[in-house]
């Protein structure tokens, strides 16, 4: 038994060893883009991303959703006028928008589309918002898909919110190899995301058909960096509480130790590492990440003057 404990603790220290560097040198890089992001964001000919969203009404996320300035990029807001109805009015009248003709473009089948909005103000021409009878995540997100403007769809959820040069740090990502190279670009970390092609979407069939699956190993790319998170509640552990935590931990890896309990103390110590793999994970990416109120607080004075 010895030696298969030793065994699961050596593989577990290796891996959490093996995604500290990753994770350090996504922050770096993001760091690095982050500086000449204006220089990179207005190339007239750059790649494109669609934001497709199911079940979003909070205005914030909306807001927070609409704030990267990247030029070839819009977001889609697929929402139930008749189930959600006074979202949809404050919606409609905030971002002004009008109704245009519903195009599809039959790449997708994609049914119980009402109608098709865009914004008039000049701060959000990017929104488009269409009303559709709901009825699966899947199916928005293929009915976003079909107007979408854009080759690189990233679908997002209810609660999931931008971080801070997520949108150029993709673009970047999928600017450095042979142009159209990359079918998808996930991210584990945060709230997981992906940003899927639309000829992946398409050839798969739709979202409903898991169209990650077909997708090929050598046009994968995983970052090491959230991209989205939800806003923090508050409610992480104190410094002390912590701090009596490992305190505590460490007494009952001592004692087992002591006792000659290799089992328990074996067990404590991948604990251990893994707590401590994740906090280390946490403190290299907090340089992205930020906190509800301020955020939202943020989001709100940078869009009020309109």
């Amino acid at each position: 038994m010895k030696p298969i404990l030793l065994l699961l603790f050596a593989a577990t220290a290796a891996c959490v060893g093996a995604l500290l560097p990753l994770i350090s040198r996504a922050r770096s890089k993001r760091l690095l883009l982050n500086a000449v992001r204006r220089a990179s964001s207005d190339a007239p000919d750059g790649i494109g991303i669609s934001v497709l969203c199911s079940g979003v009404t909070d205005a914030a996320q909306i807001e927070n959703l609409l704030s990267p300035e990247y030029s070839r990029y819009e977001v889609i807001v697929v929402l139930d006028a008749r189930r959600h109805a006074a979202e949809f009015a404050a919606l409609t009248a905030r971002y002004r928008m009008i109704r245009v003709e519903w195009v599809c473009s039959g790449e997708l089948e994609v049914s119980g589309v009402r109608a098709l909005g865009r914004s008039r103000r000049r701060c959000f021409r990017r929104l488009v918002l269409v009303d559709r009878a709901r009825d699966s995540e899947a199916g928005d997100f293929d009915a976003a898909a079909s107007v979408a403007t854009y080759d690189y769809l990233l679908p997002v959820r209810a609660g999931c919110f931008l971080l801070p040069g997520s949108v150029e740090r993709l673009v970047a990502e999928l600017g450095e190899g042979r142009p159209g190279s990359l079918d998808l670009i996930r991210s584990p970390l945060g709230e997981p995301a992906a940003l899927l092609s639309r000829e992946a979407v398409v050839a798969a069939g739709g979202f409903g058909m898991r169209p990650l699956r077909g997708i090929p190993r050598c046009r994968r790319r995983m970052l090491w960096e959230p991209l989205l998170a939800a806003p923090r509640s508050g409610t992480r552990m104190p410094g002390r509480l912590r701090g009596l935590a490992v305190a505590s931990l460490a007494a009952a890896f001592a004692a087992a130790a002591a006792a000659g309990w290799w089992t328990s103390a074996a067990a404590l110590a991948t604990l251990a590492l893994v707590w401590a793999g994740r906090e280390c994970a946490a403190r290299l990416a907090g340089g992205t990440a930020f906190s509800a109120p301020g955020g939202l607080t943020a989001w709100r004075r940078l869009f009020g003057h309109y």
